[in-house]
């Protein structure tokens, strides 16, 4: 305990001494202010980061199911069963049947590929879905569309009729200029024979309204309809392509889908379950690699930083020497003198982490507050997306820390070594 605090008092007293060389003083403020700048860069950068990732994570969550349960190669013929089953397991939220097909949308001389998604009325999708729209009118209008009028091909009379109702994405919406109230016709990859030979099964809906989810990929290339109508143009009967499962802890996902084939209990063969995890899973690893790779290189800002502390130390080394030569001839060890300078250095790192972290906080609460805006298109978010979590914040800390007193190990070193005969010799 001794030598530390002898190590402490002395480092203290060269900090803050007044009669310090001024550029040695100046390099010190350098110091801390570079390691201040570097982990202020650090934990803002890793905010946004962060911040994608949970802005990436709710969208893509809320556009699709939790967990999904399929048949292998197969529709499922007894899906009531098995949501029955599945309502039973701790932890699901709610379990709605849905069917997913491919279909070409056609406008006059226009078409789009599509993936046609039925859903229930009252469903936990049609609940997500209606959280896209502007109004719930638009999709009442889904389930209960009003009649429209549809114009004959010669357009010389128009008659009111039911179609079923079709939701689109915005960005298909605007693409094509297809207004709410707009007949649309759909046609699907299956076929029937005809006089003319095999032609492709042909309905027409009419456009109900345009969601709008953050996710341009899901906005263009996405459509819901009616489960009945889907069931109906794809000839599935009473059957559908899987079940949605909504859980309470969406990061339970992995485990819930495990549970939800155990309460299975293998008398549904070929059904298996797949969480979003899953199903997403190269999107979550890049998007890991990507946060652990910017943090890496943004590290090498604090270690730039933490060289400067290398050089204070080392400069002061030299200008102490006397002063070292004479705490050894009256007996300070070797490891008091290299723990002054050690103390010396972590004291520049922490005040220099304490600062950045101040320094990253309110630069990321600022960021949050004022938003920087960023072009929807490209991101899929119209502002710069922040989300600060603690664990961000402590690791580096403790990583700018644990730099700054390894810079310190070579100054500390060296100031142990040195030899009081060779240095009082010529005083």
């Amino acid at each position: 305990m001794a030598p530390i605090s002898f190590s402490k008092k002395i480092a203290d007293r060269c900090l803050g001494s007044k009669r310090s060389e001024a550029f040695i003083t100046i390099i010190t403020i350098i110091s801390i202010v570079g390691i201040a700048v570097g982990v202020m860069v650090l934990n803002i950068v890793m905010a946004v980061m962060t911040g994608f990732q949970h802005d990436f994570r709710e969208k893509i969550v809320g556009a699709d199911s939790h967990v999904v349960v399929q048949k292998v190669g197969d529709k499922l013929e007894d899906w009531k069963q098995i949501a029955e089953r599945i309502k039973g397991v701790p932890g699901v939220d709610s379990v709605s049947a849905y069917t997913y097909h491919q279909g070409l949308l056609r406008l006059g001389e226009k078409s789009a590929g599509l993936l046609l998604r039925g859903i229930e009325e009252g469903s936990s999708a049609a609940k997500q879905l209606r959280s896209y729209l502007r109004s719930d009118g638009q999709l009442n209008e889904l389930f209960h569309p009003s009649p429209v009028e549809i114009t004959s091909y010669d357009e010389t009379e128009g008659r009111l009729t039911n179609l079923p109702g079709i939701i689109i994405g915005r960005e298909l919406a605007n693409n094509y200029a297809i207004l709410p109230g707009t007949p649309v016709s759909l046609l699907s990859p299956s076929v029937t024979s005809s006089p003319f030979g095999l032609v492709p099964q042909f309905r027409r809906f009419v456009v109900v309204g345009a969601f709008r989810s953050g996710l341009v990929d899901y906005e263009t290339s996405m459509a819901y309809v009616n489960l009945k109508e889907a069931q109906r143009f794809f000839s599935m009967g009473d059957s559908v392509t899987g079940l949605e499962v909504r859980i309470t802890d969406v990061d339970n996902a992995p485990v819930l889908a495990r549970q939800v084939i155990d309460a299975l209990g293998g008398d549904f063969p070929g059904v298996y379950a797949r969480d979003w995890t899953e199903r997403n899973k190269e999107l979550w690893e890049a998007i890991r690699l990507e946060k652990r790779v910017y943090f890496l290189v943004l590290l090498l800002i604090v270690v730039m930083a933490s060289i400067s502390i290398v050089s204070t130390l080392i400069m002061i080394v030299l200008e102490k020497r006397k002063d070292i030569a004479i705490m050894i001839t009256m007996g300070a060890s070797s490891e008091s003198i290299a723990g002054i300078f050690f103390l010396q250095g972590a004291t520049i790192g922490a005040v220099g982490t304490v600062a950045g972290l101040i320094l990253g906080y309110l630069g990321c609460l600022g960021l949050k507050i004022y938003g920087f805006p960023l072009p929807e298109k490209v991101f899929q978010m119209s502002s710069l997306p922040i989300q600060m979590e603690p664990l961000n914040f402590l690791s580096v800390g403790i990583a700018s820390f644990a730099i700054s007193c390894i810079a310190t190990l070579y100054p500390a070193w060296r100031a142990s070594k040195l030899q009081p005969i060779e240095i009082l010799r010529y005083e």
